[in-house]
């Protein structure tokens, strides 16, 4: 057996470090903690194992720059990263509200924003899918067919 992406192969071995800690009762997880760890677990190790999945991940990251540029515009690492941004933002202003004025942040105006970085995460997932799409039929152009 040999490692082509040491970096996967690592993820995987930390997503898979949790199940024998579920299964041995030291920490009590749902059913959907075990299929999390194990799909996650599953597609890092998939990744770090196999020689063609590695190219092909190496392939994105290399690329994802630019074609994120040629299909979004200026604004790419914005649209990609808006959950991040809009969370990020939220809890330095929350912060600031919360302890240089003393005043509790209203739990509707919380729900608001998580609601907002839910809609955004999706929106993202959806660029990020449109974008690996581009790569993967820039590259063999024969499959978009």
């Amino acid at each position: 057996m040999k490692i082509h992406n040491k970096e996967s192969f690592i993820w995987g071995l930390i997503f898979l470090c949790p199940l024998p800690l579920f299964a041995l009762k030291i920490i009590e997880a749902e059913w959907w903690q075990w299929v999390f760890a194990m799909a996650m677990s599953a597609k890092f190790l998939y990744a770090g194992l196999s020689k063609s999945e590695s190219d092909r991940q190496e392939h994105i990251k290399k690329n994802y720059k630019k074609a994120s540029q040629k299909l979004l515009g200026r604004y790419a690492l914005i649209k990609t990263n808006l959950p991040l941004i809009i969370l990020g933002v939220f809890f330095v202003i929350a912060i600031i509200i919360r302890y240089a004025l003393d005043y509790i942040i209203p739990i509707w105006i919380v729900v608001v924003v998580l609601i907002l970085a839910t809609i955004s995460l999706f929106y993202s997932i959806g660029l990020n899918r449109q974008i690996v799409e581009y790569i993967e039929s820039e590259t063999n152009p024969n499959l978009s067919e």
